[in-house]
């Protein structure tokens, strides 16, 4: 007789997570209040073409963009230069979440537009303690980012849980935090209390598995550590703390490691814990449920991929033709008109349309993961949830920093070699430079997001393989593209001008009109009840 097999103690903690989720939400519905909230759709199509837009110019995560709106929202109607009355907000905001389709119309209730109207009062309440107490202008406006940054996270709970996303985090946490010893990790020059090192650890799970911001993991490290805004001073020193192990080279190292080691976690997050989760407690009754159930999970996860690799290309397609249209018209166009006398066609539309090409083409270049990438996934899985025995133990990888002066040196050749060729080719085809400099930042950019593309690949695969001869080609070429890519993609996510130039002179008169529309309607109504 087969003697069925054990779980784990992390077998049994996901079980229970699971467990008390199910029992939370079922409570949750039990209790949420059958009336719901009706948004009037004037202006609808309006609002969800511009929030396309805005999105595309951003280049977020998708899980990102609802949270990313309503800090904005928040940031445009909040004044911190006099106290302002909050009462309307709340539902000012599930109005515009519904109209840009952020929400389906007829599903927010009463109930969650007063949570968030407490949640906005309370914080904005917050902030003008906090003004009458410190004088200094440059604190006072990092305490404004710390409120719209929890604020917007709360708001957005509130409409949805998130406790699917903490209970992952628990998990994950319990099985890296045995292997990984952060102490070890700290990177030269940096100094890491040891009572910080979990936050090191939850920063990174965060961010590299469930690709959250710092928003996001910020208002989850006051959840733990009971730190909210009850308490202004505490509240200010947490926040302080935070942006410091956020920021810090040894989160980033941190964050590397787990997100190389990551395809396991992954899988267990898509299969369990996310909201659409197909998988249960039910399926690890036995290890055949388990590699059943999971493969299939697994196979279906390839076909969502590609289909986000899709949508991928065309928002960065979209991304790169919005940010080269502007820079052109206001630049490219007046320095030819001003310095050249007339406009070289050649440079701009190969400005305007190589890069987006070379993204489109980017994708022929990817492909989803093999069998041998899926068995080595349930094998993992199936070593994590069960007790050892046959099992096989993985270990964490933790890439190995062999500095060689001779191979930094011949990169650096390679780089100035590709990209003198390259200025050389350009000088041909008649550029100037300022259409040189643009080509270079784009076709950068492009090279860049389409490798943070091959990285969603990369991401979940448990089996690495060797690079073949063409592989190992387009490494050197494209490798210092990507490389400036990405400082112009981190720089830019910091002072994004695009996303600014479309919040002054689109978004506000935009948002502000809708607004006046919406109660002209609801004025007319009311004239029309009066008549009947």
């Amino acid at each position: 007789m087969n003697q069925q097999p054990q779980l784990s103690s992390l077998g049994h903690q996901l079980v229970d997570s699971l467990t008390k989720i199910d029992a939370y939400e079922s409570s949750v519905a039990a209790a949420r209040e059958k009336e719901t909230i009706h948004v009037p759709t004037v202006g609808s199509t309006l609002s969800t073409a511009y929030e396309q837009l805005r999105n595309a110019s951003e280049y977020a995560e998708d899980n990102l963009l609802r949270q990313r709106a309503i800090r904005r929202y928040l940031k445009r109607t909040l004044s911190f230069h006099e106290h302002i009355k909050t009462s309307q907000l709340a539902e000012e905001l599930v109005t515009e979440l519904t109209q840009a389709e952020y929400l389906p119309n007829n599903h927010t209730t009463k109930g969650e537009v007063t949570a968030i109207a407490d949640h906005i009062k309370r914080y904005y309440t917050a902030y003008w303690q906090y003004v009458k107490i410190e004088p200094s202008g440059k604190k006072r406006q990092k305490f404004q980012g710390w409120i719209l940054d929890v604020l917007s996270v709360r708001c957005e709970q509130a409409l949805q849980s998130n406790v699917r996303q903490l209970s992952f985090t628990h998990f994950a946490f319990t099985y890296l935090q045995p292997q990984l010893d952060i102490a070890s990790l700290v990177r030269p020059g940096e100094v890491v209390d040891q009572n910080d090192y979990a936050i090191i650890l939850y920063i990174a799970i965060q961010r590299s598995i469930l690709k959250a911001d710092a928003p996001s993991v910020r208002a989850a490290l006051l959840d733990s550590y009971r730190q909210d805004i009850g308490l202004i001073h505490n509240f200010e020193a947490f926040n302080a703390k935070f942006d410091v192990l956020f920021e810090s080279k040894t989160a980033a190292y941190v964050s590397r490691i787990v997100n190389k080691n990551g395809a396991t976690l992954r899988m267990v997050y898509s299969g369990f814990y996310a909201s659409d989760a197909p998988l249960g407690p039910k399926t690890l009754q036995s290890e055949d449920t388990l590699d059943y159930q999971l493969r299939q999970h697994i196979e279906q996860e390839y076909t969502t991929l590609n289909k986000r690799l899709d949508k991928g290309i065309i928002r960065s397609i979209a991304f790169l033709i919005i940010t080269k249209s502007l820079i052109g018209l206001g630049i490219e166009l007046p320095y030819d008109i001003i310095v050249e006398g007339h406009v070289l066609w050649l440079p701009l539309l190969l400005n305007l349309f190589f890069p987006a090409v070379f993204i489109a083409i980017s994708r022929l270049t990817l492909s989803t993961p093999t069998g041998r990438n899926t068995d080595a996934i349930i094998q993992h899985i199936t070593s994590m949830l069960y007790e050892e025995g046959n099992h096989k133990t993985y270990a964490i990888r933790i890439p190995k920093s062999s500095p060689s002066v001779g191979f930094n040196f011949v990169y650096a050749f390679m780089f100035a070699l590709i990209f003198a060729g390259l200025s050389f080719i350009l000088y041909k085809l008649q550029f100037n430079i300022v259409q040189g400099v643009i080509f270079f930042v784009f076709l950068s950019t492009a090279s860049f997001l389409a490798f943070r593309l091959s990285n969603q690949i990369r991401e979940i695969e448990a089996v690495h393989l060797s690079q073949g001869s063409l592989a190992l080609m387009r490494d050197i070429l494209y490798m210092p593209f990507i490389y400036v890519g990405q400082q112009i993609s981190y720089r830019y996510s910091r002072v994004n001008i695009v996303a600014a130039v479309l919040d002054i002179l689109i978004e506000l008169p935009l948002k502000t009109i809708l607004r006046l529309v919406r109660q002209w309607t609801l004025f007319l109504n009311s004239k029309k009840d009066e008549l009947i």
